[in-house]
């Protein structure tokens, strides 16, 4: 089953595992001390996993042995779930950084007054965060993108 997986598959892999990890980011972010303790962003878990799932299903739909117009329906499911997957990581991204640039301003910027009460370790942390989950999410979603330009399967010689 390996030997038939083609660059594009372990390359859609990785995107799979960096989404997962993206995800973990986000959700220790969430979970943690700080300013963004308890605000977790609408929609931003439930497309990650169903991004993640999305890449596996289709990597899978093509190591199946199928033939005729089975095949064609499965290259055609394939290539609309590695499509699908991206768009799903670029709208968690975009919601994520339009939920968290207010709060990281507030952090990163506060007037002279009130620097000293809003960057403590936790609120640094936090926002520390929030910018580590937005960088692997962007990696996530850049290895996606370059997955859906790559065949899962190796061609098989005739």
């Amino acid at each position: 089953m390996l030997k038939k997986m083609s660059v594009g598959a372990w390359i859609t892999c990785c995107a799979a595992i960096l989404i997962i990890v993206s995800l973990i980011v986000y959700s220790a972010n969430v979970s943690g001390e700080g300013y963004f303790q308890g605000r977790s962003v609408n929609g931003v878990t439930l497309w990650l996993i169903i991004a993640a799932v999305l890449l596996v299903c289709a990597i899978a739909l093509k190591l199946l042995n199928l033939k005729g117009s089975a095949a064609t329906s499965a290259d055609l499911a394939s290539g609309l779930m590695q499509i699908g997957a991206p768009v799903l990581v670029a709208l968690s991204l975009i919601n994520l950084i339009a939920s968290r640039v207010e709060g990281l301003g507030f952090i990163y910027f506060s007037n002279a007054d009130v620097i000293k009460e809003v960057q403590t370790p936790a609120n640094m942390a936090s926002g520390t965060g929030a910018i580590a989950s937005m960088v692997v999410m962007g990696v996530a979603l850049v290895v996606a993108i370059v997955a859906a330009f790559c065949g899962l399967r190796k061609k098989e010689a005739k």
